[in-house]
């Protein structure tokens, strides 16, 4: 059941000069630029549509030949083209559980398409059963966020493998946070045929200003994505930006260091406070609390400067918020506005 929509097998790729030849040009007179636009240079060029330095860069890092990455303007672009290329609108859906990552079901239905969700189990754990008895052949993608999002949950790899094993189309396990969990390298050495693994650089690498991510999946489908997608989606810029994100290794490694600790001290304060009553496990750079009238939590942060997301309209979420980790003085703050809220709470009681 692994397909893409018939029509773009054989649909003619818009090409440049810049897609048709190999190696290194002297004088570039193909796309109309300005030559003369000395004040911009080097962006007064347009940038590679292949992401070739990038890719091999990822695939230094990674292990992984080049011919397995592809690389969009953040995940969720990726997200976009998946759901164009391989979803028949008006006819079939994409399955998920809930919650999640809320653009896989928001891009879905852009495009015409149904959305079957399978509620998590009351742990928060993957209903692997249910997600297959969903399943048929009008789902031909499968959208697994892996560490979760709200959740923050890791689930069991056996679960994952148990559904990747017997679901006959496209899974995409969306890894945005998994540099911060117990397994660092994700799914990368499990991938399969029909796996398609995301990554982004907006969380640990620190680019999300960039909108940078990147795939690792079957040729087949790295190729029809470089035939289709848009001509020059990520700018030179950003590309360079990730490649410099790379050779820094090190000091995204320390600041993921940094950020496992808060969440490990903020997890222990958090509990002690007589306004929450749960901070669930998190393998994420977030937590998701539950506190008591938590809607009401949430605006007296507000009303302190401090934006965290409110979760507790989704299913299993209720009274929760999202609180990213942030710099230990951010998070020191955060307990702090935290504290006074409970104290003013029991003052008026």
């Amino acid at each position: 059941m692994r397909r893409f929509k018939a029509h773009l097998l054989s649909l003619p790729p818009y090409t440049s000069a810049r897609d048709e030849y190999e190696g290194e040009a002297r004088i570039f007179l193909d796309a109309n630029e300005n030559a003369l636009a000395e004040w911009a240079a080097p962006h007064h060029r347009y940038p590679d549509p292949h992401h070739r330095a990038l890719r091999q860069a990822l695939s230094a890092y990674l292990g992984t030949p080049p011919d397995y990455l592809l690389c969009g303007a953040g995940s969720d672009e990726i997200i976009n083209w998946l759901l164009q290329a391989i979803g028949e609108p008006g006819r079939d859906a994409i399955l998920t559980i809930t919650p999640t990552y809320g653009v896989y079901a928001t891009y879905a239905r852009i495009h015409g398409l149904a959305v079957r969700e399978v509620q998590l189990n009351e742990d928060f754990s993957l209903p692997v059963e249910q997600l297959l008895s969903a399943a048929d052949d009008r789902t031909p993608i499968a959208f697994l966020c892996r560490p979760n999002n709200p959740t923050g949950t890791l689930w069991k790899a056996d679960a994952v493998q148990a559904f990747i094993d017997h679901y006959p189309g496209w899974v995409v396990l969306d890894e945005a946070y998994v540099e911060f969990s117990s397994e660092p390298t994700g799914w990368l050495k499990r991938r399969q045929a029909g796996t398609i693994i995301l990554r982004t650089f907006s969380k640990a690498w620190g680019l999300a200003g960039w909108r940078l991510g990147y795939a690792i999946a079957d040729p087949e489908l790295v190729s029809l994505f470089y035939r289709t997608k848009l001509p020059y989606n990520l700018s030179t810029p950003a590309q360079q930006a990730g490649i410099e994100a790379l050779n820094r290794y090190p000091q995204v490694l320390s600041s993921i260091q940094t950020i496992l600790s808060e969440r490990h001290r903020l997890l222990k304060v958090l509990q002690t406070l007589p306004i929450v009553e749960t901070v669930f496990p998190s393998e994420t750079n977030f937590l998701l609390v539950r506190f008591r009238e938590a809607r009401d939590v949430y605006r007296a942060l507000l009303s302190r400067g401090i934006v965290v997301r409110y979760r507790g309209n989704l299913p299993l979420c209720e009274n929760t918020l999202r609180l990213t980790i942030g710099t230990p003085a951010e998070n020191e703050a955060l307990l702090d506005a935290l504290r006074e809220i409970a104290l003013h709470r029991s003052s008026a009681v």
